[in-house]
């Protein structure tokens, strides 16, 4: 029986991990406002702003409609018809959204495996290329970007009107919490780290099962494997 669900949960799982895997790349054309580009469709997790509880670390719980925003990496809540981001985040302990969870560890993370340990994703929109075109037509691309971290002020960001063309792609990493402890990237080196005494048996694991480290379903898939060690 147990065997049983832990495949029904498996099934209900790959819908919504398959497709966090495909990659959505966006490219805001010089002169053009990049909240042009992200329709609610596209910007948010949900389709409407949905039922949830915001859950501080104190205990207490707050009501409300939440939804989480790709393109800035923010819960966002509705008060009194204005949209407002979460600011005080050390508070936070966990948001649930509908039938959803999402942890916060420097960023918010959407449980994907909720046993004695827990896995979890994170989703945001980056900015992965700048497209400038020189004097002579010709087309100059630069991936160092650190100088462009700074502009995803909260609220600024949508009307930015940039002078070159930012290519956006949307990204998804994947984390694991042991027991006891908070999340870490999900990866075969802290993997071994975190379950030093399992060495053995997760090596062969991996052996016999091929893990993709950028695939949901491989993750929920071993995640289970691990917390039955």
């Amino acid at each position: 029986m147990r065997k049983f669900f832990f495949i029904l949960c498996l099934i209900i799982f790959s819908f919504g991990y398959l497709r966090a895997q495909v990659a959505t790349i966006i490219t805001v054309k010089a002169g053009t406002r990049v909240i042009d580009y992200f329709p609610p469709e596209i910007r948010y997790r949900y389709r409407g702003f949905t039922d949830g509880q915001l859950i501080l670390r104190n205990g207490r719980a707050n009501s409300g409609l939440f939804n989480y925003n790709f393109l800035l990496g923010e819960m966002e809540f509705i008060r009194s018809g204005d949209t407002l981001a979460i600011i005080d985040k050390k508070s936070i302990r966990l948001v649930t959204v509908d039938r959803d969870t999402f942890f916060y560890d420097n960023g918010y993370i959407e449980l994907m495996y909720n046993g004695g340990i827990k896995t979890g994703m994170k989703q945001i929109f980056r900015i992965r290329e700048i497209v400038r075109k020189g004097g002579f037509g010709e087309t100059n691309r630069n991936s160092a970007l650190e100088t462009y971290n700074l502009i995803a002020l909260y609220g600024n960001f949508y009307v930015i009107v940039p002078n070159e063309d930012w290519i956006f792609e949307k990204w998804t990493d994947f984390f694991i919490s042991p027991p006891g402890k908070g999340f870490f990237p999900f990866t075969m080196k802290n993997v071994i780290k975190y379950f030093p005494l399992n060495k053995d048996q997760i090596k062969n694991y991996l052996k016999s099962n091929k893990v993709d480290f950028a695939s949901g379903n491989d993750l929920v898939k071993f995640s289970w494997y691990l917390d039955h060690l």
